[in-house]
């Protein structure tokens, strides 16, 4: 081996703080010396690694780790088809994501680099980044991948004296898994449901999807979304046994990964994929389909906005720093509470939050009703501090596959203003993500019944 643990542990230090570049000479290293751990085990096949590459090991695991996660990024949606230096960057940067996590794959005794998981788990966030039909299924496999080794790791230590640090270590990052596996079912979902149109308006020979895909593409989705739902709940639980039986770190080293906020990401997620399975349930029921652990239709739905309930919480939790102080929301993260409420006001009338939720001095929520939809959608039409919009409606306000839209309205029987989503839709079109895209408006006018800002 020709680095010491001290040494690869100063490398993964250096791409954390970005003062070691994440480029090929990086990668050839770590591909030469995970090869170099392989040549030990051909020599002196043993179940586990002698005493000195236990630590070389680990630290090998946190670098592929940081390093994977560095790159990804920076690279582009659809970054195959774009031109320019920014595809061209972005396909260099996939590619060394790629070998990173087939140098984890390599790894001999993984289960004592169990952070070296986290490249696969940046490999599929790159399969999903490349926006085709073909990646959204790379991404889903490459997930359940990376899953199933956790487990499969977390097992085969057993009752060895060092079991505790690495079921930790598991732990922590089987949340980086669960984020990313939740949020590439999202992000698949939303891509697909938002850009529909424009696809339908390609060549077929040349579209991602086809009209008469519409039901192999929701049920696809569904399932994808409900898989993440499933493993997002689960992150959260891990999160909450991490903090009671360890505490959380205030900084990422060689040890711990699981910082105080560690519920926020993967309660976003978790929330956004059970509206969006919610948003799916009365398309899906129409499909012939059956709901999944009920008897019926109604009762899942039921279950879901409990489930959302519950994951919504996590994200509501007061967060301390170190000093005691608290340690406020990102805005995006604040944003995206928005988002949320707005998409649950949409399809349920008059839910309740647990209590009142105070965005800003503009915007307090707790009855989101139909005047909770007007106030959500200004505040998210206004411009921020930065003198911009403050940000879209995500998929709520974005769908253009014509069956979510009509599930969506599917699941509201009430006569509210709100009720009416494609009035709503047209009146507040600014809250479309695409839509300053060229022909937005024109390819929406007859999905939505009309002219978008009428």
């Amino acid at each position: 081996m020709g680095l010491s643990a001290q040494q690869i542990g100063g490398l993964a230090e250096g791409v954390r703080r970005r003062t070691q570049a994440i480029d090929d000479e990086l990668v050839t290293a770590i591909e030469r010396e995970v090869v170099a751990y392989r040549d030990v085990l051909e020599r002196a096949p043993a179940q586990r690694p002698a005493a000195e590459l236990v630590e070389p090991l680990r630290m090998i695991g946190w670098l592929i780790y940081e390093a994977s996660m560095g790159l990804l990024w920076d690279i582009a949606p659809a970054f195959e088809s774009l031109d320019g230096d920014k595809g061209e960057q972005s396909r260099a940067d996939a590619a060394l994501v790629v070998r990173l996590a087939d140098a984890a794959r390599q790894l001999p005794w993984p289960e004592f680099a169990p952070r070296a998981l986290g490249a696969i788990r940046a490999h599929a966030l790159v399969e999903s980044k490349r926006d085709t039909e073909l990646g959204f299924d790379a991404a889903y496999i490459f997930h359940q991948e990376a899953r199933t080794k956790q487990q499969s790791f977390a097992d085969s230590h057993g009752d060895e004296p060092d079991r505790d640090q690495y079921v930790l270590d598991l732990q922590e990052v089987l949340l980086q898994l669960a984020l990313a596996e939740t949020g590439t079912a999202c992000r698949t979902a939303e891509r697909v449901l938002g850009l529909w149109v424009e696809e339908l308006d390609k060549d077929p020979r040349e579209a991602a999807w086809t009209d008469d895909e519409s039901g192999q593409w929701t049920k696809r989705m569904f399932r994808q979304l409900y898989d993440g739902v499933s493993i997002g709940e689960r992150a959260l639980s891990v999160a909450e046994e991490i903090e009671r039986e360890h505490g959380f770190t205030y900084e990422v080293t060689a040890d711990r990964l699981a910082m105080p906020t560690a519920y926020r990401n993967p309660a976003i997620m978790t929330s956004r994929a059970l509206l969006l399975v919610y948003s799916m349930c009365p398309e899906m029921e129409e499909l012939g389909e059956d709901p999944i652990g009920a008897d019926s239709w109604a009762k899942f739905r039921e279950n879901l906005i409990a489930r959302f309930d519950r994951a919504f919480e996590y994200l509501r939790r007061t967060v301390l720093r170190a000093d005691g102080s608290d340690w406020g929301l990102l805005f995006d993260h604040l944003r995206s509470m928005v988002q949320l409420c707005l998409h649950l006001a949409l399809l349920i009338p008059n839910h309740r939050l647990s209590s009142e939720l105070v965005v800003d001095g503009e915007l307090t929520l707790h009855l989101l009703d139909d005047d909770a939809v007007e106030a959500i959608s200004a505040w998210l039409a206004a411009d921020g501090a930065d003198g911009r919009q403050r940000g879209d409606a995500n998929i709520i306000g974005t769908a253009s596959k014509p069956s979510f839209i009509a599930s969506v309205e599917a699941c509201r029987t009430d006569g509210g203003t709100a009720a009416d989503y494609r009035v709503w839709r047209r009146r507040w079109f600014v809250l479309d993500r695409y839509a300053g895209t060229e022909g937005r408006a024109e390819r929406m006018t007859p999905i939505l019944g009309g002219r978008p800002g009428q």
